[in-house]
């Protein structure tokens, strides 16, 4: 089944009696018109927000605000639809201090309660619902939620080929989430609805655009990153392995980590603490080591697995599955190179 995505919204806000154009037809004046937007249904319009923006079936790429507006919807989505199953669990689970002797369901309803972080509500998921989120899916959600926390203080500083990796990757686990977790049978599907289904379908068929791009955007970077293996990572942006620490000139004696993929880069000891943050290496600063080629500290990061620590044939160049079953080694970024102890006095 095609779904026209002019259609799919007519029909959405057939199903809302709202307007993204102005007011209801059926409230000339707007002043009635409900705002009716229940918790997948809302989840749902985001993502097909977000592919509208980022993945459109005709168009070029989107700009500065539009990419905003990416981040905050695939964010909003990704925390209302978690929500939406804790709910299904239990309504409290959406509460922060569920045994606060004040709270109560009368307080639920009218929205008057603190809610959980994103964070929480990938625990409880896991650990209350058992519905299983692997280490790179919760590492995925993590670093979207950051990436809009950055969004709303600082302002946006990723690039397209980020937001776009990064938007696939949790497109992919929530599309997961809504098939299996929020309507885990055929019954529960035929229950929501041909909306729900064209829905679905929109969005899938948007992840599927961004996957064949970023794939074939592996295959075109692929040769310039041959005999660069010792010194290339995974990207904690992208997560792709095509973060390379390099001269970013020939006549510059210092290195630049910078992803060919996404083309972000940093300085060597942003990307340490960046790297520990994201990949949950380890942070105490008083049991990095110090390097013995260049005296960094600051720019050495514990547990990085570089392309050549990975097994010959990996499956996919997507993140990996479980951080600590491959090799790594404690690597400083200032001089990309792996941190060997300093050599005994005397």
């Amino acid at each position: 089944m095609t779904v026209n995505p002019y259609e799919r919204r007519l029909k959405m806000e057939e199903r809302t009696e709202a307007s993204k154009f102005g007011p209801s037809s059926r409230d000339p004046a707007g002043s009635g018109t409900p705002l009716a937007f229940p918790p997948i249904d809302n989840g749902l319009d985001y993502l097909v927000m977000v592919v509208d923006h980022l993945a459109p079936e005709h168009g070029e790429k989107p700009g500065p605000r539009q990419l905003k507006y990416v981040v905050l919807h695939l964010q909003a989505a990704a925390e209302v639809l978690l929500k939406a199953r804790l709910e299904q669990e239990h309504w409290s689970l959406v509460a922060e201090k569920i045994t606060e002797r004040r709270f109560s369901r009368a307080k639920f309803e009218k929205g008057d309660f603190t809610s959980i972080t994103p964070g929480e509500a990938v625990r409880r998921i896991r650990d209350i619902v058992g519905f299983e989120i692997t280490a790179a899916e919760e590492k995925s959600l993590d670093t979207l939620a950051k990436t809009r926390n950055a969004l709303q203080h600082y302002g946006l500083t990723e690039t397209y080929e980020s937001v776009e990796a990064l938007t696939a990757k949790v497109l992919d686990f929530l599309i997961r989430f809504l098939y299996e977790a929020l309507y885990p049978d055929v019954q529960a599907l035929a229950a929501a609805g041909d909306d729900v289904l064209q829905d679905l379908e929109y969005i899938s068929a948007g992840a599927n655009r961004m996957h064949t791009y970023i794939t074939e955007r592996l295959e075109r970077i692929g040769p310039s990153l041959e005999g660069l293996a010792a010194r290339t990572v995974q990207c904690p942006r992208c997560f792709h392995n095509t973060l390379v620490v390099e001269h970013n000139r020939a006549s510059d004696p210092h290195l630049t980590p910078r992803c060919r993929f996404c083309h972000v880069e940093w300085l060597p000891f942003a990307l340490a603490y960046e790297y520990a943050v994201i990949h949950n290496s380890g942070m105490a600063t008083g049991d990095v080591p110090t390097c013995s080629g260049c005296g960094s500290s600051r720019a050495v990061a514990r547990e990085v697995i570089r392309v050549c620590d990975l097994p010959p044939n990996p499956e996919d160049d997507g993140p990996l599955p479980e951080f600590h079953s491959f090799g790594s080694v404690d690597f400083c970024f200032e001089c990309a190179a792996p941190v060997t102890a300093p050599a005994p006095e005397g």
